[in-house]
């Protein structure tokens, strides 16, 4: 009997009670715990949660949820494709673990060497070694060479024409000596230079047969890359200085032949003028 007075007690209390905002807390309280699950923002008010009361205001709460499983989506397949890249990677730089076996050894720049028994050979093989500066090239060149001969006394005493021809042939000497002076200032430059290009370069030859992952990553393949196009212009230009050098000296010897050339066609003209100029042998049988 007790128990029916208490059962009819509580349907009593239940239905005097206002329905709405029961039911709407209880169906707000679980919107609102799967909404933060998934990261639905809460909408306040009467639209909190996943159930409202009513399907008109459940809408913004639907549109809501596809924006995030759209998020979701992208950043799923932005993952996937990271992680095949990666992959790709790997599977690279084990394909390089080889890497060593191009390696190659350049060809080492050979020195000058002279005997130098009276000490005039030696100064020319040091300065094309490059063990002396620059300036020393011409006294080095003037140690192993003969003297330019001097002919400020005796150019009064020539005739006009002779004398014209003996200043040109000062110039062919001059000439030459200085091509050859500026030759040896060149080649020894280069050759100073050659220990420090060859450190250089093997240092680029490692970083390049690195098989680790940082050394074989976009930026570090770039950067290797801008490295050794910088050091072909360094070697074009050094080439293109060896080259203008021994252009200079060709030019020289050029102009000495002509010279040569020219004065033998000289010789050749007056010696036929004298010939025609004399009367012809008169001959008789003995």
């Amino acid at each position: 009997m007790k128990t029916k007075i208490a059962i009819a007690a509580t349907v009593l209390l239940l239905a005097a009670a206002p329905a709405a905002p029961f039911w709407g807390a209880f169906f707000a309280g679980i919107g609102k715990a799967v909404g933060k699950a998934i990261g639905i923002p809460q909408l306040g008010g009467a639209l909190d949660g996943l159930m409202p009361v009513t399907v008109k205001a459940a809408q913004p709460v639907v549109d809501a949820a596809n924006l995030r499983l759209a998020q979701l989506r992208e950043i799923r397949s932005m993952s996937t494709s990271t992680l095949e890249h990666f992959s790709g990677v790997a599977g690279t730089l084990r394909d390089l673990g080889n890497l060593g076996q191009f390696r190659a050894r350049a060809a080492s720049w050979l020195r000058s060497s002279a005997a130098d028994r009276f000490g005039t050979s030696g100064a020319w093989s040091a300065a094309l070694n490059g063990d002396t500066p620059r300036s020393g090239a011409a006294r080095a060149f003037g140690s192993a060479t003969a003297d330019v001969p001097d002919w400020s006394a005796a150019l009064g005493t020539l005739p006009n024409a002779l004398r014209v021809g003996v200043r040109r042939e000062h110039a062919s000497l001059e000439l030459a000596d200085a091509a050859a002076v500026r030759s040896i200032a060149v080649l020894g430059e280069t050759r100073r230079l050659a220990a420090e290009r060859r450190t250089a370069n093997r240092r680029l030859e490692r970083a390049a047969l690195d098989p680790t992952a940082a050394a074989q990553s976009m930026p570090a393949l770039l950067g290797k890359v801008s490295v050794g196009q910088l050091r072909q212009i360094d070697s074009a230009e050094h080439t293109n200085q060896l080259l203008d050098a021994l252009l200079e000296a060709e030019l020289a010897g050029l102009k000495r032949d002509r010279d040569r050339m020219a004065r033998s066609m000289q010789a050749a003209a007056e010696y036929r003028a004298l010939a025609s100029a004399q009367p012809p042998a008169n001959w008789r049988m003995p």
